[in-house]
């Protein structure tokens, strides 16, 4: 029997769901193998999981948060686990969270504490005309839409109606579409200025809602 020590790479990222202590890291070295759309579906995999499993459940301690709290950690997280990622790295500007790897893949979320469509508008441009290049390997970006809100699903619908409806974007024959990972979220498709060609954002919410109602939150309260 082989030890853990024998087993190549590819070998061990079969064996990932068995062994959680090699912690993804084998699919994450052989997604920027495998290529660009595969890297990014990794990413967004390790995107997800942190929004999910160390974002929310701290909801309660985040009420108050600044919105680079959010950028800092989650690149934080991102780079604990390997990936070249930090916050407010320069590319024409400074975006929330910047990811590139050494084959040259890039990657860049704009966050937004919602307040306003029209803050949301202007995230979603400043990702894709100021930090974004659009290039090949470099054409996927994110809006992270972090939000208190009661219903994240209405507030995504709205979100999604608005910037299909935008007149600039619908000269750049904006595209629409389901998140094909998690219905929450939504993918976008519009000609770059830069390039021409389709640029991808996928939307995703970062739910802090905390209003719980038990009787031991309530006495908290008072």
């Amino acid at each position: 029997m082989l030890s853990l020590e024998q087993f190549s790479i590819e070998q061990l990222e079969g064996l990932e769901d068995s062994i959680p202590e090699i912690a993804g890291f084998p699919s994450r070295l052989m997604a920027g193998k495998r290529g660009y759309e595969t890297w990014i579906a990794r990413l967004y995999q390790d995107v997800d999981n942190i929004i999910k499993n160390r974002i929310y459940p701290s909801a309660s301690y985040r009420q108050d948060d600044a919105e680079d709290r959010y950028n800092v950690d989650i690149a934080g997280f991102l780079s604990q686990i390997g990936y070249q990622a930090s916050h407010d790295k320069w590319m024409n500007g400074h975006p929330d969270i910047y990811v590139e790897s050494s084959r040259g893949f890039k990657w860049i979320a704009e966050s937004k504490l919602h307040s306003d469509y029209g803050t949301l508008l202007s995230g979603f441009k400043q990702l894709c005309e100021r930090y974004s290049s659009g290039f090949v390997g470099q054409n996927h970006g994110a809006i992270l839409i972090i939000t208190k809100n009661i219903s994240t699903k209405s507030l995504m619908n709205t979100w999604k109606e608005r910037l299909s409806n935008d007149e600039d974007y619908k000269n750049k024959k904006v595209v629409v579409d389901n998140c094909q990972i998690d219905e929450l979220c939504f993918i976008s498709k519009h000609e770059h200025t830069v390039t021409g060609e389709s640029f991808t954002v996928r939307h995703l919410p970062i739910s802090i809602l905390c209003k719980p109602t038990d009787k031991s939150a309530l006495a908290r309260k008072k």
